[in-house]
């Protein structure tokens, strides 16, 4: 694994935020919040945009104890692109890119690769819905290991769009607070290195997808879209879904209001998307409340540390799943105070030691996902 984020330039520094509760979030001249990567690495001749993404990778093979050139040359390593913008620079540029697809060839030249490649744009979602589609491609043997590259930057034209759709928070976000009014933006490049044995090490036991199409931008108030995903994460992992008719609903009015709790689930704690704008949190604890019941597992959300990094957030909060399961422990929520949403949120970090973690993304369109890790 690998992560440059807001919370530090490497994976090391975003397990110590994570521990310490650090919030990356930094307040721009005219007062917006965002959360930025050190150094970020646009500028130069060449590609150096494409030659830092390839050195996040590179890290991430090295950190898997994998000779990088060697791996990335492999046929049999997958590559699969996250991203919502990809480098949008030369989507405004006059005469530049018009579609993603060059910015996955930018990537893989720089970075040496010679496998298969995908690049995942499925909104806010795309992380963990490329780290499903991953883990399917090895399933059906295109390869022996996978690479999933989440990556988003920030600009202006993005920073703006979410402003005029009335999503920006006046100050830092506050997922899952009280007084939660809107996101933050954040920029993240982060690499997970998948390998289809038996060897020891945290797992991707379950994935789970579905999508609501409720509205183009808003989620399904319900819950309905996420908590099906859930369930569909949940039971291919191989817990008890036995009592969570959700699955085989087909359509919104199939759907029971209330469902109850998925008995002898073994999540202890659930990354959620947590984006901090009211409709979305609201919806992420109704989505809850259909999966689990009564019994709702812990609580935490990490876009007060890092800002919402758009496509590269599902492969983030993935690697901080891992990281918790590995370090023994649950990451807080920075920007929380008080919540009457119901849920057991994780204020600071809690010293624990869990084995089996849920973490959730809702992207526009209804594109929800949700993933199961394992120690």
């Amino acid at each position: 694994m690998e992560v440059v984020s807001a919370l530090g330039a490497d994976l090391d520094a975003f397990d110590r935020g994570l521990r310490d509760g650090a919030g990356g979030l930094r307040s721009d001249p005219d007062g917006t919040f965002l959360g930025r990567m050190p150094h970020p690495p646009w500028d130069g001749p060449g590609d150096p945009l494409a030659g830092f993404l390839a050195s996040v990778l590179a890290s991430a093979c090295i950190r898997a104890g994998q000779h990088a050139p060697s791996l990335l040359a492999d046929p049999d390593t997958l590559l699969i692109l996250s991203t919502t913008k990809g480098d949008i620079a030369c989507f405004l540029a006059p005469g530049g890119e018009t579609r993603l697809g060059p910015f996955l060839g930018r990537v893989r030249r720089a970075a040496g690769h010679r496998g298969h490649a995908e690049l995942v744009s499925a909104a806010c979602a795309s992380g963990a819905v490329a780290i499903a589609r991953a883990a399917r491609l090895l399933e059906a043997g295109w390869g022996r290991r996978a690479l999933v590259l989440g990556f988003d930057r920030l600009d202006p034209f993005l920073v703006e769009g979410f402003r005029c759709l009335g999503a920006m928070g006046t100050t830092a976000c506050r997922p899952y607070d009280d007084d939660r009014d809107g996101l933050s933006l954040g920029e993240a490049a982060t690499a997970v290195l998948l390998v289809d044995d038996d060897a020891p090490g945290v797992r991707l036991a379950g994935v789970g997808l579905s999508g609501d199409a409720f509205t183009i931008v808003r989620p399904c108030d319900d819950g309905s879209g996420l908590a099906l995903a859930i369930s569909r994460a949940l039971k291919d992992a191989g817990e008890a879904v036995s009592g969570c008719t959700l699955a085989s609903a087909v359509d919104r009015a199939a759907i029971p209001s209330s469902i109850p709790a998925c008995p002898g689930s073994r999540i202890e704690g659930i990354c959620g998307h947590g984006t901090a704008t009211v409709a979305n949190d609201a919806m992420e604890a109704a989505a809850f409340r259909l999966a689990f019941g009564d019994a709702v597992p812990p609580v935490f959300g990490l876009k007060g540390a890092t800002g919402h990094t758009l496509g590269a957030c599902g492969v983030l909060e993935a690697v901080a799943c891992a990281l918790a399961i590995r370090g023994g422990y649950l990451p807080g929520t920075p920007g929380f105070s008080a919540t009457a949403l119901g849920l057991d949120v994780v204020a600071r970090s809690r010293a624990t030691a869990p084995r089996r973690l849920l973490t959730v993304n809702a992207g526009f369109g209804g594109l929800d996902a949700a993933l199961v890790l394992e120690g």
